[in-house]
């Protein structure tokens, strides 16, 4: 069994710190006391090898102090850390100064590698082990290298070759030249890539415990303060940021927005997702992961963008609702994000929704966004940032794609408040008209900018290929962002060098940009302490798990949609009766829901059967796919197996290359009517449920089922507690389901410049309860529903906020009925009049 570390371990020995650090303490003019580093380090080492477990002093009306390597000034009874090791209390250190007083002070401290290290996120950042069984030796001690990368860094070479030949010069140029003969050796999350380049943030991409979470977050801040003890500089803590980690019992995005959509229809609010979020912030917090690459808040407008499933709704003020709810849950509150928070950096700002014909940005098939309806940039797509905004989101994350102008694809001119936007044909990263002229100056946005990955060299850099890659990099720092998101394979630390030395990045972007990330880092108590108490990060996740399982379930039940109840077949009830599971999916049968599905109705007492001839219940699990980023087609939203579409040019553009290639939504889709034929032979039922990833086409689904309902990548058991009545539906529609393939076709037109392209028949750029009145009369006369919202066999519209429950599907059989004798009361009254005449 594995021993708790305990805050006492075996020391580096020898020191290379900036002073005397030996004695436990020492006193100065006007009572100050120096309290020396815990640790020293090894001169002969080249990095870090081993775990130090932080010590911590306690404040009692300020902030916690967290040192291993450097240390601690003991003045006024207050403590202060010593992050740059002179013995002397700076103005950036005092945490009772202003933000702005510190960050000022800082600024003016920091090296060249420091100044370009806070300029750019590690893409790729993550411990070896993800679970504490995977930490610890048999002794119960920590393995370093299950937590950091120990490499060899270009620091010590310099250092060792400067001792030997007895010279000194430009240490940082020397410790550049060194590693760049490093290769792959100084990769992320290694010892080597913090000392040499000084990169202070870096995403993590594994799902750890909470145990390993705090250990890797005080193993990376270790190893900023080693570098600040071995250089001589300022520490700057290392900042862990994460994409939204799916690690709950609970639906995907649009399932909450589904449940809250639910509360607030029934007179509530949403403070459903302002719990949630307070709670997972819980999780991130004792884990040392302090921003989040998210929540992704694109407005879902065109049915075909295959992130649709990664974002909310497609109504703008439910869009709103929830992402002030998430800044005051993970920010707790609207002052900022602040100690124990989770800075938020929503995405994709303007958003990316209103992609041409719903290719991804990912690509330059997807680079264009485009506003082919006048206003609908205010009015559908800026509705959630706003909200952010005014919630205080500590960050802003810019899209891909960029502005189509006015006339291209259909485009026309938008306007905010008043002011007239005519941005450049830029990427969001680098478009000073995006970022300045909206984001900051308009809207009021003042927190910090942070790019999405790749683009700078990775095919993202739409309107600035010309441009060199250190051209790009300062082009992208200067119209106003602050950390570029790049580099999947390993940063180009030259190419920002090369950006920084020749004066490309203006000095005022430059202070700006370091400025914002410093600031967030000093406001949430970062540099202070960085650091976790493993202990208490173990037993905050330990006293969250019935919250956490409470609130999954309660998202999940609120999240099913009751799409259709014909003869209210639904709620279950009868469990003598037999029951076929089937599964379909775009890759065929899933066995593991065939196995979910079928202990769930055996533990509610129902009987299996092996056929559907043998059934007097059929139950199909519908999970479509296939719309992807990487297709060679425009993504197809029907239930289709194998349907001839045209090739287009991918990754490259939208043409066509003349060929035809097979898309595949739902395999086996065909077998449906057969099964539904089947059990309705025998008297029997039809009941399905569809994950809607996507705004599908229901034609060859819906007609053949009895019972129909909408999940969201939810648990099999809340699914089954609505079937069976345990919950009573409450969920409503947050996108309005696609009626037919007329209703978004796309026809070849030919521009004023000859240029020949296809734009849809409903515009990209408006949500679907809202198409009908741009959509031309004689399209929606083909249309079954006479709208772009599906319509069911039994007549409803399936569009955002529709969802039945128990009590309305009776209330509606009622007033069919009602309605029936009446009508058969008017026709015997009919039927009497004539028979007398």
């Amino acid at each position: 069994m594995k021993k708790t570390m305990k805050k006492a371990v075996s020391v580096m020995t020898a020191t290379a710190m900036a002073a005397s650090l030996t004695a436990t303490a020492f006193a100065e003019e006007g009572g100050a006391e120096y309290i020396a580093a815990p640790y020293s380090i090894d001169a002969e080492q080249q990095g870090p090898t081993e775990y130090l477990a932080p010590v911590f002093y306690e404040n009692a009306d300020g902030p916690t102090i967290g040192v291993t390597l450097v240390g601690v000034i003991q003045q006024d009874g207050l403590y202060f850390k010593d992050s740059d090791n002179d013995q002397e209390l700076d103005a950036f250190e005092d945490w009772r100064l202003s933000t702005d007083e510190r960050v000022a002070d800082l600024l003016t401290k920091l090296n060249r590698e420091q100044r370009v290290g806070l300029l750019v996120n590690q893409l790729m950042c993550s411990p070896t082990a993800k679970s504490a069984e995977e930490v610890y030796d048999e002794e119960g001690n920590v393995i370093f290298s299950q937590l950091m990368t120990v490499t060899p860094d270009a620091l010590h070479m310099v250092l060792a070759e400067e001792e030997e030949e007895g010279e000194e010069g430009d240490f940082a140029s020397k410790a550049a030249g060194a590693a760049a003969g490093m290769g792959a050796e100084a990769r992320p999350n290694s010892t080597g890539e913090m000392l040499t380049f000084e990169s202070r943030s870096g995403v993590l991409r594994v799902t750890t415990d909470a145990e390993t979470g705090a250990l890797w977050t005080n193993a990376v801040n270790m190893t900023a303060e080693y570098a600040a003890v071995a250089k001589s500089e300022p520490t700057v803590p290392f900042t862990i940021i994460s994409n939204p980690q799916a690690i709950y019992e609970a639906p995907g995005t649009q399932g909450y927005a589904a449940a809250v959509m639910g509360d607030v229809a029934a007179g509530g609010d949403y403070s459903l997702i302002e719990r949630w979020a307070d709670i997972d912030r819980q999780v991130w917090d004792a884990k040392g992961i302090s921003r989040m690459y998210g929540p992704q808040i694109d407005l879902i407008t065109d049915p075909r963008w295959n992130r649709n499933n990664g974002t909310y709704s497609e109504v703008p003020e439910v869009t709103a609702g929830i992402a002030s709810a998430l800044v005051s849950g993970y920010q707790t509150g609207t002052d900022g994000a602040q100690d124990g928070d989770v800075a938020l950096i929503m995405k994709h700002f303007p958003g990316d929704g209103a992609a041409y014909n719903g290719y991804e940005s990912h690509n330059k098939i997807g680079e264009w966004r485009v506003y082919q309806t006048e206003g609908s940039l205010e009015k559908y797509q800026l509705p959630g940032f706003a909200a952010a905004i005014d919630a205080g989101v500590a960050g802003i994350m810019p899209g891909y794609s960029r502005p189509a102008d006015e006339g291209t694809y259909g485009s026309v001119a938008q306007s905010y408040q008043g002011v007239e936007l005519d941005p450049e044909q830029l990427a969001n990263a680098y478009n000073t008209t995006i970022l300045g002229t909206l984001l900051k100056d308009t809207m009021g946005f003042d927190g910090f900018i942070n790019t999405d990955s790749g683009i700078v060299e990775m095919g993202m850099q739409f309107g600035a290929e010309d441009l060199t890659v250190p051209e790009r990099i300062a082009a992208i720092i200067n119209a106003g962002s602050d950390v570029i998101g790049d580099w999947f394979s390993g940063i180009n630390w030259d190419a920002f060098y090369e950006a920084y030395d020749q004066g490309l990045i203006e000095q005022e972007a430059l202070d700006r940009a370091n400025g914002n990330t410093l600031a967030t880092v000093f406001e949430m108590g970062q540099f202070e302490n960085p650091y976790k108490d493993v202990e208490e990060s173990k037993a905050t996740l330990d006293g969250l798990a019935a919250d956490i399982e409470a609130i999954g379930t309660e998202l999940s039940q609120k999240s099913v949609v009751l799409m259709k109840n014909h003869e209210n077949v639904l709620p279950l009830a009868d469990t003598s009766k037999s029951v076929y599971v089937a599964s379909f999916t775009n890759a065929g049968e899933d066995e593991a829901a065939l196995e979910s599905w079928t202990a769930a109705f055996e533990e509610a007492g129902y009987t299996i059967a092996g056929s559907a001839e043998e059934a007097d219940i059929a139950f199909l699990d519908v999970v479509p796919g296939g719309v992807s980023n990487s297709n060679t087609f425009m993504n197809v939203i029907d239930l289709v197996d194998e349907l001839e579409v045209d090739e287009v040019n991918h990754p490259t553009d939208a043409s066509k290359t003349g060929e035809t290639v097979e898309a595949t939504t739902l395999m086996d889709v065909e077998d449906i009517p057969g099964i539904a034929d089947a059990v309705h032979a025998n008297g029997g039922i039809v009941i399905a449920s569809i994950d809607i990833s996507s705004q599908w086409i229901l034609t060859n689904l819906e007609p053949y089922c009895d019972g129909l309902i909408g999940s969201f990548k939810t648990p099999v058991s809340a699914r089954m507690d609505v079937l069976t009545g345990a919950y009573n539906p409450t969920g409503k529609l947050p996108v309005t389901m696609v009626s037919c393939n007329e209703v978004i076709a796309v026809n070849e037109v030919t521009a004023e410049n000859g240029e020949t392209y296809e734009i849809c028949v409903s515009p990209n750029d408006v949500p679907g309860y809202d198409k009908d009145q741009y959509i031309a009369e004689d399209v929606l006369a083909q249309s079954p529903s006479g709208s772009f919202a599906y319509q069911d066999a039994d007549g409803n519209l399936y569009s955002a906020w529709y969802g039945l429950s128990y009590d309305s599907a009776e209330a509606a059989a009622e007033d069919a009925a009602e309605e029936a004798a009446e009508t058969e009361a008017v026709t015997e009254a009919a039927e009497t009049e004539t028979e007398a005449a």
